[in-house]
C-alpha cells in the first residue's frame, strides 16, 4: 500500500489528535503503533485533553504530547501553534465536530478521521466505516484510519512499557491487587463496593500480600467507599485521587491482578499485560473489552443492557444482580493459574458469506466442519488445502470435547471463528477463545448473544483482523 502523495513528499511531522476517555485511548494504541512501524521515521506530534496526554506519554512514541485545553481561544492558540511545525498530516481519532475543524486550522494538507457529525468538510479524507466495522471492536476503527493514510495497520496488542515507580513510593511486599472501583463515565459503570471488598478478600486469602486501590481525582468517593469495605481485612493502600496518571500507571505495572469496573484502568491493565477481571453492567464488551492477553470479562444478562445511561434510572442496577464476588473470585484464580504455550487451534464456523480464510495460518492448526460448510452453502472439496475437514457437525460441547481428545489439543489455545451464536457458545462453555465475524448475520444476532450471556472474546470485521488478533497472543 503506498503512502498518501503529500504525506509521502513532506518531511513534516504526522499530528495525532488523541480520544478524551482514557479507556479510548489505550484502544487507540494499535492504531498509533501501527503508524510508527510503518513510518518509523516520522516524527509523530500528539495531541489530547490532560485526562489522557500522560497516558499517551507513556506509549513513548510520540513527541511531544500537547495538552490542549477546552476554552476556544486556548485550542485556537494551539492549532496555530502546530501550524508553524508544517504538518504533513493529521489524523483526527475522536469523532467531534471541533477537532476535525481544529486539524483544518492547522494547515495540514492531509486530514483522516471518521465522516461522522458532519465532519466532511474539514477533512480531505473522511471515512465512513462499514457495518461490519461499526459492529466490531473499537480498535478496528482506528486502525481502519491508519489504513487511509495508506500505511499498514496490522493488529497488535497495545503495550506500553512500565514507568519508574516516583523515588518517594513503596510498595507492599508479595502479592499485589490492584481494585479498579471507579468508572469516570458514570455511577451506572460501578460493581458495588461491597462486592470489591468481599472478592478482594477472597482472592487474597491465602495470599501474602496488599489491596492497592486506584482511581482519578473523580473517584475517590468511590475508593473511599472500598477501603471502609476492607477494614479488618487484607492491608489496604489506596492511592485513588492521589497519584499523576503516569504515577498510578506505574503502580499498575507492579501489580499481579486488576479487578475493575469497564475503566481505563481496566484498558490500561491489558496494556501492560497484567490479568484483569472486569465488572461489565450497562456497556457492550463486544465493542470495548480489555484488549488483554489475559482477562476474565463478566457480565450479567439484564434486558436493559447495554444501556450506556451514565447513571441507572432503575432502583436496583438488574446488570450487576447476578455477578457475585464468588464468581469473580473464581474467575480471577483461573486467569492466575499458569499460561501454557501450546500450538494454536482455530475451529472455523463458515459463514453464509461464503469468505474462506486467509492463507496467512502458518504454525496454527485450522478445522473445519464438512456439515457446517454445507450449510453454508460451500462444498468440503473446494476448501483451500490448509483446512482440515471433520466430518462431523461439532454441534455440542461433547463433540468439541471428542475433538479435543482426538487431536491432543488444549482447550486454552484454541480459537472458535464464525458469526453464530452456537459456536460462540461451544467456545464459552469449554473455556476456548472465540471471534465473533461481524457480517450481517452476526450483526442480527448480537442483541440475542448479550441477552443470553454468550461473549466472544472478541469481535473482528473480517478473517484478516481475526487472525491478527489472534497471532497477536
Amino acid at each position: 500500500m503506498n503512502v498518501i502523495k503529500p504525506l509521502l513528499e513532506n518531511p513534516g511531522p504526522l499530528v495525532i489528535r488523541g480520544l478524551n476517555w482514557l479507556g479510548d485511548a489505550v484502544m487507540s494504541f494499535p492504531a498509533i503503533s501501527a503508524i510508527k512501524r510503518s513510518h518509523p521515521s516520522r516524527q509523530l506530534v500528539g495531541v489530547a485533553r490532560s485526562a489522557t496526554a500522560g497516558v499517551y506519554e507513556c506509549l513513548d512514541v510520540m513527541s511531544p504530547v500537547l495538552v490542549e485545553k477546552r476554552p476556544l481561544a486556548d485550542r485556537l492558540r494551539l492549532a496555530r501553534e502546530i501550524r508553524g511545525l508544517s504538518p504533513a498530516g493529521a489524523l483526527v481519532l475522536t469523532n467531534s465536530f471541533s477537532t476535525a475543524f481544529m486539524a483544518r486550522v492547522t494547515g495540514a494538507p492531509v486530514r483522516v478521521g471518521s465522516a461522522k457529525n458532519l465532519r466532511s468538510v474539514f477533512l480531505t479524507n473522511p471515512v465512513k466505516f462499514t457495518p461490519q466495522e461499526e459492529a466490531a471492536h473499537e480498535s478496528f476503527k482506528f486502525l481502519r484510519l491508519v489504513q487511509e493514510l495508506g500505511l499498514r495497520a496490522p493488529f497488535s496488542r497495545p503495550a506500553i512499557p512500565a514507568p519508574p515507580l516516583p523515588g518517594d513510593m513503596a510498595l507492599p511486599e508479595g502479592f499485589r491487587l490492584a481494585i479498579a472501583p471507579g468508572a469516570a463515565y458514570g455511577s451506572a459503570k460501578r460493581w458495588d463496593a461491597a462486592h470489591f471488598a468481599t472478592a478482594a478478600k477472597l482472592i487474597l486469602e491465602g495470599r501474602e500480600g496488599a489491596a492497592i486501590i486506584l482511581g482519578g481525582p473523580n473517584e475517590v468517593e468511590a475508593a473511599q467507599a472500598v477501603e471502609a469495605k476492607l477494614a479488618k481485612g487484607p492491608r489496604v493502600l489506596n492511592l485513588a485521587g492521589k497519584t499523576a496518571l503516569r504515577d498510578a500507571v506505574a503502580v499498575l505495572a507492579r501489580c499481579h491482578l486488576t479487578l475493575s469496573n469497564d475503566s481505563g484502568l481496566m484498558h490500561l491493565s491489558g496494556a501492560l499485560d497484567v490479568p484483569v477481571v472486569a465488572a461489565f453492567g450497562p456497556t457492550n464488551p463486544i465493542k470495548t473489552s480489555p484488549l488483554a492477553r489475559r482477562r476474565a470479562v463478566l457480565r450479567f444478562p439484564a434486558p436493559c443492557s447495554p444501556c450506556r445511561h451514565r447513571v441507572c434510572p432503575k432502583p436496583e442496577r438488574i446488570c450487576f444482580d447476578g455477578l457475585t464476588p464468588e464468581i469473580v473470585a473464581d474467575a480471577a484464580t483461573k486467569l492466575l493459574n499458569p499460561v501454557r504455550k501450546s500450538q494454536k487451534t482455530i475451529v472455523w464456523s463458515p459463514t453464509g458469506e461464503r469468505v474462506w480464510p486467509t492463507g496467512r495460518v502458518q504454525g496454527m492448526n485450522l478445522f473445519a466442519s464438512a456439515t457446517e460448510i454445507a450449510k453454508a452453502g460451500g462444498q468440503p472439496s473446494s476448501a483451500p488445502p490448509w483446512i482440515k475437514i471433520i466430518w462431523r457437525p461439532l454441534e455440542t460441547a461433547n463433540d468439541w470435547w471428542g475433538l479435543i481428545h482426538e487431536r491432543k489439543l488444549d482447550p486454552l489455545s484454541t480459537y472458535w471463528v464464525g458469526d453464530n451464536e452456537r459456536s460462540i457458545a461451544l467456545s464459552q462453555a469449554v473455556g476456548g477463545r472465540s471471534v465473533l465475524l461481524t457480517t450481517a448475520r452476526a450483526q442480527a444476532i448480537i442483541p440475542d448473544l448479550l441477552a443470553n450471556g454468550v461473549l466472544p472474546t472478541m469481535a473482528a470485521p473480517d478473517w484478516a483482523r481475526a487472525l491478527e488478533w489472534i497471532e497477536s497472543f
